[in-house]
């Protein structure tokens, strides 16, 4: 019997997976030093090798490391550079390092380890030409994931038992309770956790949609607005349109909140345009009968009628 030939792979199933827009959303929040302190203090709470990594950095002091690696884009790496003081000690900085992953990735060492010296660049030091790197990959996959792990198993003996040339903690977003997200402070930062948390998950995302409202309601109104869109574009990536829509009428988008997203611009256009139109008519209309009226009330005093007559005729609709 001839063997059936194999179909040949169409392009779809040949290219690589697109990438999501994850990265404009990650960077829009995070970028930030204060929101990014603040990811951090929320992934801490039931990560304990995150907090043995951090406890001798001064987090206040952190600030980005400047250039086209850690800027605040709408394409390239989502990756974000800062630099930090030691709490005690020599006055020497070190690089933090966050690398969002939302799918797991085996070379993701590997492109650390390149960005670690690429970009983890100390201009100001003639003896040390790099920060030492703390870095930090922050997952929202959909399942479990600890490159750190696979790391161990398969190539430390290779390296004759030494790690790597910097300290590397994987933070999973799932481990981050959504109670210390609602009670958080800085409302920017937790809400875009819990977004990026649930990202796959629309039944969970709208178990979560009460509070979130709640907490964006506390933030300024430009913010709000800004990062409800922001939330939404980001959805679209993820989620099937039908939840998104869902999730826009439960979150009461620019009506509860008082945010108005481009299709309530919209929508508010059309219907501000034919109550436009309404009111322009009824202005001509009692334009019209106003003119009426005083060339009836004209004609009448012509016509030698009291002028309290007229007042009487005019007043009879």
């Amino acid at each position: 019997m001839a063997r059936n030939k194999a179909k040949p792979k169409t392009k779809n199933e040949t290219k690589a997976p697109v990438r999501r827009k994850h990265d404009p959303f990650f960077r829009y929040i995070y970028a930030i030093p204060e929101n990014a302190r603040a990811l951090l203090r929320l992934a801490q709470y039931k990560n304990a090798e995150l907090r043995r990594m951090l406890a001798s950095v001064d987090m206040q002091t952190l600030e980005p490391i400047p250039g086209n690696y850690s800027n605040v884009k709408e394409w390239g790496e989502a990756d974000l550079a800062f630099k930090a003081s030691l709490k005690h000690g020599p006055e020497i900085f070190v690089g933090i390092l966050l690398e969002h992953k939302s799918y797991r990735r085996k070379d993701v060492l590997s492109q650390i380890y390149r960005y670690v010296f690429e970009i983890m660049v100390n201009k100001g030091s003639s003896d040390f030409g790099w920060y030492p790197t703390k870095a930090i990959i922050i997952y929202n996959g959909q399942k479990d994931w600890d490159p750190m792990a696979e790391f161990r198993a398969k190539y430390r003996g290779e390296f004759n038992g030494h790690e790597l040339p910097f300290e590397c903690v994987l933070v999973n977003l799932a481990d981050i309770p959504d109670s210390k997200c609602f009670a958080e402070r800085n409302i920017e930062a937790a809400v875009g956790a819990l977004v990026m948390k649930y990202a796959f998950d629309g039944e969970k995302l709208k178990g979560v949609v009460k509070q979130i409202v709640r907490m964006l309601s506390k933030i300024e109104n430009d913010a709000r607005t800004t990062l409800v869109e922001k939330i939404e574009l980001y959805l679209h990536e993820y989620i099937d349109e039908d939840v998104v829509e869902e999730l826009r009428m439960r979150m009461s988008i620019g009506q509860a909140l008082g945010i108005v997203t481009a299709g309530d611009r919209r929508r508010a256009a059309e219907r501000n345009g034919l109550r436009r139109g309404k009111k322009l008519g009824a202005q001509k209309e009692r334009e019209k009968n106003a003119a009426r009226e005083a060339r009836i009330a004209e004609y009448l005093r012509s016509i030698g009628v009291p002028a309290e007559k007229v007042d009487a005729a005019l007043a009879i609709k």
